[in-house]
């Protein structure tokens, strides 16, 4: 029995429908850059339809596609899972941090309050020894109202508190003092700043972080906080 064949002529001449897919697919493409679902069904319905009788789309490369779009898919949907999640993580962090409000942290500064019934308190830290360091407490006008000597000491922090009281039984004013800290080291004596406990007025978020809006109106991230109380 004689066998029969489509001259290649013919092939070139089949239905237009059947040599619209590449185009149609290109269609496709340039209407938007990323498929939905919707879009991507209907894109695969018209390439079964129109695809070429003689060349079939393989079984493997239709579920080729099928898996490619679904992985896609569900990469975009945990991309917006894993962002609202970290949305609501940053929420329940700002609220558990409401509970600082209130206490102190120890931060670095040269500006402290001293509260009616409350003492100043504060530290000085030591990056490396020293021969000796002195803390001044000073009003408003520069006048220093205690002094706290340290002697030979190592790298540390050394708490000091001041609860206001003065030379012949009285108390100094509530407000505003500065503390300054002098260290001595190898016959020279160079500045250093204090730590001070500052009460936390507020909190906030910068990015991913938790800020703390401290009394004298400075702000430390939270992450930086080794102390409070």
């Amino acid at each position: 029995m004689a066998s029969t064949t489509i001259p290649s002529s013919s092939r070139t001449e089949l239905p237009p429908g059947v040599l619209s897919l590449e185009a149609e697919q290109q269609k496709e493409v340039q209407r938007s850059t990323s498929l939905g679902q919707a879009e991507f069904l209907k894109l695969m319905m018209a390439q079964l339809k129109n695809q070429d009788p003689l060349a079939p789309m393989e079984n493997g490369e239709f579920l080729g596609q099928m898996a490619q779009f679904s992985t896609v898919n569900s990469i975009g949907e945990m991309s917006k899972q894993l962002q609202g999640l970290s949305e609501q993580m940053a929420s329940t962090r700002l609220l558990s941090s409401g509970s600082l409000i209130g206490r102190s942290v120890l931060s670095s500064g040269n500006y402290g309050e001293l509260a009616e019934g409350q003492s100043l308190d504060g530290a000085v830290r030591l990056t490396e020894p020293v021969d000796g360091a002195v803390v001044y407490i000073r009003n408003a006008v520069g006048q220093i109202m205690e002094t706290f000597e340290l002697g030979p000491s190592g790298a540390g922090d050394y708490p000091f508190s001041w609860d206001g009281a003065l030379p012949g039984g009285v108390n100094a004013l509530p407000g505003r003092y500065q503390v300054d800290v002098a260290v001595s080291r190898g016959g020279k004596t160079e500045a250093a700043k204090a730590l001070l406990y500052i009460p936390v007025n507020s909190v906030s978020m910068k990015g991913q972080d938790i800020v703390l809006n401290l009394q004298n109106g400075s702000q430390v991230p939270l992450s930086q906080v080794s102390t409070m109380r």
